[in-house]
C-alpha cells in the first residue's frame, strides 16, 4: 500500500481521467445523432435513384455498368475511422477485410486514418485514402466515386465492394458487404412506360449510377462514423464506471491507510507515556 499522499495523487488522476471519458461520451452522442439523422436522409434520395435507374434498366438499356467482367482487378471501399478509444471497431473491420477473397490484391481505397495505418503495417499497399473527419460529407463520397468510377470505366477494375459497419443501435453493429458495380445482380424486369429522356437513355443512366454509387459510399461513410460513434459511447461509458471502481478501491485504501496511521500516532503516543512513568 502507497503513503496517503500518493494514494491522494492517484485519486486525483483517475477522477481527471473520468471527466475526460465522461466529456467523450458526450460528444460521441451529440455527432452520432448527426450522423442518423444524415443517413436517414441519404437512403431516401439512395432509394429515389435508385427507381429511376430500374426504370432505364427496363428498357434493357446496353450500358457498361450492367455487365459482369473476367478481367481486371478488384476495388475494395473499406470505411474505418481515423481515431481509436471505439473498442473493437477497427480491428473488426480489418479482420472482415483480410478475410474477404483476394482482399490483399487489387485497388484498394481507405477511409479513416487509423485503419490506413494498420493496413500499412501489413504491408497492404493504399491507393486511395480519405478522412473520415468528425462527420462524412457529400464532397468526400464524390471524391471517392471520382476515384473508382473512371477507372472501372477505363477497365482498370472488374467489381467495386464496399466494406462498412452497419450501425444496428448503440450496443449492436455488423459488418456489411456491399456490391457498388457491376449490377448486373440487381437488374430487374419492369413494366416499360412510354418515357422521353433527355439528352438520351444512356446519358440519363450514366449520370443516375454516378449519383447511386456516391449515395451508396456517402451511407456507407455515414453508418461507419454512426457504429464508431456508438463503439466509442460504450467504450466511454465503461471507462468511467471502471474509473467510478477505481476511486473506490483507492478511497478504501486511503481511508486504511490513515486509520493505520492514527493508531500508530496513538500507539506511540501510549509507549511513550508508559516509558514516563
Amino acid at each position: 500500500m502507497g503513503s496517503m499522499r500518493d494514494i491522494r495523487r492517484r485519486i486525483r488522476s483517475v477522477q481527471s481521467t473520468q471527466q475526460i471519458t465522461r466529456a467523450m461520451k458526450m460528444i460521441a452522442a451529440s455527432r452520432l445523432r448527426k450522423a442518423q439523422t444524415s443517413a436517414e436522409t441519404n437512403r431516401a434520395f439512395t432509394t429515389a435513384v435508385w427507381d429511376a435507374i430500374q426504370e432505364i434498366g427496363s428498357h434493357r438499356v446496353s450500358n457498361q455498368f450492367w455487365r459482369p467482367r473476367e478481367q481486371g482487378a478488384n476495388c475494395y471501399v473499406v470505411v474505418g475511422a481515423d481515431k481509436g478509444l471505439s473498442g473493437p471497431y477497427n480491428s473488426n473491420i480489418l479482420r472482415s477485410f483480410l478475410e474477404s477473397e483476394g482482399a490483399r490484391q487489387g485497388v484498394h481505397v481507405i477511409s479513416g486514418r487509423r485503419l490506413r495505418s494498420q493496413l500499412e503495417f501489413r504491408g497492404i499497399s493504399v491507393d486511395y485514402y480519405e478522412e473520415s473527419g468528425d462527420l462524412p460529407s457529400p464532397e468526400q463520397a464524390e471524391r471517392i466515386a471520382n476515384y473508382v468510377l473512371p477507372l472501372f470505366m477505363a477497365g482498370e477494375i472488374r467489381a467495386i465492394t464496399m466494406l462498412h459497419t452497419r450501425f444496428i443501435n448503440v450496443l449492436s453493429r455488423e459488418i456489411k458487404t456491399v456490391k457498388l458495380l457491376p449490377l448486373d445482380e440487381f437488374r430487374r424486369d419492369r413494366a416499360v412506360q412510354d418515357l422521353l429522356w433527355e439528352p438520351s437513355e444512356e446519358a440519363v443512366f450514366e449520370k443516375l449510377v454516378y449519383h447511386y454509387i456516391t449515395s451508396l459510399i456517402y451511407n456507407g461513410l455515414l453508418e461507419g462514423k454512426a457504429s464508431e460513434l456508438s463503439a466509442r459511447m460504450v467504450a466511454m461509458d465503461a471507462a468511467t464506471d471502471n474509473a467510478d471502481q477505481v476511486i473506490k478501491d483507492l478511497t478504501q485504501q486511503y481511508n486504511q491507510a490513515r486509520q493505520a496511521s492514527i493508531t500508530q500516532e496513538i500507539a506511540e503516543i501510549v509507549g511513550g507515556a508508559e516509558a514516563l512513568r
